[in-house]
């Protein structure tokens, strides 16, 4: 296993540049800038790797997962006969590299659609030659929105922290009486905590703010809808709060809005969270139970005999890929896309003067069936 492991990521070490060596000649060029580290290869410690889990440790293969779900993507175009011309160069945050590529003008006036860098320094520089070419460029993973102004010809994918809260402003509008409780007692969570804040300010929505979880359960009032924002994710704390709140709470009037981080630890019971009427926000969630992720899980592993993995950006790999290209052959009008995404959830808006931010926040809750999608 631990062979065929290796040999699989690999295979695709070698095929990301390998297919940058392509003629430009497709109908559309797609240039991919991801961080392959390929300088930082090395054969010994890819030998001592035991689990494909550890591949993520080596920075060469960190974003392997993603060039992978994204081939995925254009083995379907190919199999629909759309030409492309693939080009994958490895950007890190070489500053220097990454200028050498975006001035190669004769390269730039074939290339109609740019995916990365994924650091923020060399994506700021390659968005301003990207402006300059008039051609559309992706950031898959970045929450800041200052990426976005003054340039037109970016799409940010992520969410901001801005749409969480207004999300939750929004739940509370569903309920005739409600009360929101912000909760944070560190500074890991600092920014969205101030993202929350700001919000509810600026739009005069009453909160109340605690910085101490032995306060939390009085301050939940009676005969009122109880929306308690948790920003902690610490086990230990998280089962101390969830038992207080259990047997010293009016689990009719709780709604409670907590890390996704909280369903990743071992003592995570679905039964005991629904309970508490759990939600969380999630940038990228996949539901294997969906007929078009199962396909994609399938085609994955057949391909390069491992399962994606959000961990290993395999699904956005996918996502990304699979809904840009099909932007590209509807003019970037993307009211005209029709793809089914499998992790991320697109709806973009223009901001004034600038370009594309995403701002369909994945809002979950947990019940007695499992997981699933709030419909408003």
């Amino acid at each position: 296993m631990k062979k065929t492991i290796l040999s699989v990521l690999l295979l695709l070490f070698v095929v990301g540049f390998v297919m940058g060596q392509s003629s430009l000649s497709g109908e559309k060029t797609i240039l991919y800038l991801i961080p392959f580290y390929s300088k930082q290869y090395d054969d010994q410690a890819v030998a001592r790797i035991k689990e494909s889990q550890e591949m993520r440790s080596i920075n060469s293969f960190q974003l392997m997962g993603f060039w992978a779900g994204a081939q995925i993507a254009l083995d379907e175009f190919n199999d629909d006969n759309v030409h492309l011309n693939i080009i994958v160069k490895d950007i890190t945050d070489n500053e220097t590299k990454l200028r050498s590529i975006m001035e190669d003008r004769e390269l730039m006036s074939q290339v109609d659609l740019i995916v990365g860098p994924f650091f923020s320094r060399t994506f700021a520089i390659a968005a301003q030659y990207a402006k300059e070419y008039g051609i559309p460029i992706v950031n898959p993973f970045t929450t800041r929105t200052d990426i976005l102004r003054g340039n037109e010809y970016v799409y940010k994918l992520v969410p901001s922290l801005e749409t969480r809260a207004a999300t939750v402003a929004y739940l509370s509008d569903l309920y005739p009486k409600s009360h929101i409780i912000l909760y944070a007692d560190s500074t890991k969570h600092r920014k969205e905590y101030h993202a929350y804040a700001h919000y509810f300010k600026e739009k005069n929505i009453p909160f109340v703010s605690l910085p101490l979880q032995s306060n939390l359960v009085s301050a939940l009032q009676p005969d009122v809808k109880n929306i308690v924002i948790v920003l902690n994710h610490e086990s230990a704390k998280m089962l101390m709060l969830s038992r207080d709140l259990i047997f010293k709470s009016n689990l009719d009037n709780l709604v409670m809005v907590v890390p996704e981080e909280w369903l990743n630890v071992p003592t995570y019971d679905i039964e005991y969270y629904s309970k508490l009427n759990i939600h969380f926000f999630s940038d990228y969630y996949v539901d294997e139970t969906n007929e078009k992720t199962q396909v994609f899980i399938h085609n994955y592993t057949s391909k390069f005999g491992v399962p994606p993995t959000i961990e290993a950006f395999s699904f956005q790999g996918y996502d990304i890929t699979r809904y840009f290209v099909s932007a590209l052959f509807n003019d970037m009008d993307l009211d005209r896309v029709k793809t089914e995404t499998i992790g991320y959830h697109f709806s973009f808006e223009k901001i004034p003067d600038g370009g594309y931010e995403n701002i369909n926040a994945q809002f979950l809750e947990v019940d007695d069936e499992g997981i699933k999608n709030v419909g408003f």
